[in-house]
């Protein structure tokens, strides 16, 4: 837990400490505040893995809040069961997505956030889109046979 939208610095500390003798797994709430968290988490302890809440998953039922904390419990056993692990060994470039219609088109965006909840990485404008899919090394295949 990291306690709110700012992560301080003991906190990132103690993370790395653990990460030398454990496994981190990252998952964070899907707003803003859990991309600009793992973000930083990401930067500090580049050999986490992840895993990525469907957003519909997390949100309260009066609708107004967003977290993990509002999941149900098979939604959470479902997303562990899909913890994605960094290579940087992904071939994807930008006309993969554009052939795809992954960017540049007007459902592009519902696209991208129908691929992210099938990969389980998230939803994620072009730009993260391109650095998640290549990040985690998923193929053209994985996502022709996911669009």
């Amino acid at each position: 837990m990291t306690n709110g939208s700012a992560v301080s610095d003991e906190f990132i500390k103690e993370v790395k400490l653990l990460s030398k003798t454990r496994k981190i797994v990252l998952c964070l709430d899907p707003d803003y505040a859990g991309k600009k968290i793992r973000q930083t988490l990401f930067e500090a302890i580049p050999n986490a893995q992840h895993i990525f809440p469907k957003r519909e998953s997390a949100i309260s039922k009066n609708k107004k809040k967003i977290g993990v904390e509002h999941m149900k419990t098979e939604d959470i056993k479902a997303m562990f069961a899909n913890i994605k692990i960094k290579t940087n060994k992904g071939k994807i470039v930008k006309n993969d997505l554009i052939y795809f219609g992954l960017i540049g088109k007007p459902d592009s965006r519902k696209k991208r956030e129908q691929l992210g909840n099938r990969l389980g990485i998230g939803y994620n404008n072009g730009k993260q889109l391109l650095k998640r899919l290549n990040m985690f090394n998923i193929s053209v295949k994985e996502i022709e046979r996911n669009i």
